[in-house]
């Protein structure tokens, strides 16, 4: 398996990504464009980064030696906690841990679409073992959110803890959140407690009740989507949508800009504009048909 794999740390280290998604008999089937970008946002600027950010493309076996190993793009955002810096060890273990175990894994497994999801789910169990197994050595008491989304042919396979969100915008139905926070304020608008709109001002909005590293094992949430041309994701940590709400986000996407690099910038500045009292990190991947 070829990969090509990047760590984000800091908004300078923004890249640009662009590759065709093929089918096993290598017919491509979407164009991808992948911009992405990091910052420590405005209160928490002279404090270690807790965010990391992580894009990864490579190509997995072909199921028959006559047909041609199918590409895959990983992405990845963990938003750490605990004082002293033990934040940034968490977020940056757990995403290292993932890779890891994606990498080795993809090198020997067919792209059947529920065999990659297992793996994803796995890969994130091992994760929360390894960020798990350092807080028992060290007493850290850190934890992270974890939130990967891999792409192959038209789906994505998705997989998370915590609160960090996957949201698409598909036309003409708008954006949608697809993933589901892990969060004591989600879980009361779930219960009919709070309203939506509460959850950026209630007093317990910062507290997770699932997050890798606390206990030996963990619930991965996991889901697939259909990819399809027009189609663009977003992947962030709560520092973007705590301080952009959807609509904005929404706008945002939608705006003509160059790359989607250029996106995710505006998206990150949108958030420092909004207050930036977290660190921010988003990832925009764009679908679009195979010319």
């Amino acid at each position: 398996m070829q990969t090509t794999q990047e760590t984000l740390t800091t908004a300078q280290n923004e890249r640009l990504h662009t590759l065709l998604l093929r089918n096993g008999a290598g017919r491509p089937v979407l164009a991808l464009h992948i911009g992405s970008q990091q910052d420590s946002g405005l209160q928490r600027k002279y404090r270690p980064n807790e965010d990391c950010l992580f894009v990864m493309h490579g190509t997995t076996p072909s199921p028959a030696p006559a047909l041609l190993p199918t590409p895959f793009v990983l992405l990845v955002v963990a938003d750490g906690m605990g004082g002293q810096g033990y934040g940034r060890t968490a977020s940056r273990l757990a995403v290292q841990s993932l890779v890891a175990y994606m990498s080795s894994s993809l090198s020997t497994q067919q792209s059947a679409q529920a065999s990659l999801l297992a793996l994803l789910r796995a890969g994130i169990q091992e994760a929360n073992r390894v960020v798990y197994e350092r807080n028992l050595r060290q007493h850290l008491g850190m934890g992270t959110t974890l939130m990967a989304v891999l792409l192959s042919e038209t789906t994505a396979s998705v997989a998370h803890v915590g609160d960090s969100r996957l949201y698409r915008y598909r036309p003409p139905t708008g954006l949608a959140q697809i993933t589901r926070d892990h969060s004591v304020v989600a879980a009361l608008v779930t219960a009919g407690i709070i309203e939506p709109d509460e959850i950026y001002t209630h007093p317990h909005r910062n507290q997770l009740y699932r997050s890798l590293g606390e206990q030996a094992t963990v619930d991965v949430e996991t889901t697939t989507l259909a990819l399809a041309a027009g189609d663009i994701l977003l992947v962030c940590t709560d520092g973007l949508w705590e301080m952009v709400r959807d609509q904005q986000i929404a706008a945002i996407l939608t705006t003509p800009m160059p790359t989607p690099m250029d996106t995710a910038h505006a998206l990150i500045q949108a958030a420092l504009a909004g207050g930036g009292a977290d660190n921010v990190s988003a990832i925009v991947a764009e679908a679009s048909q195979v010319l």
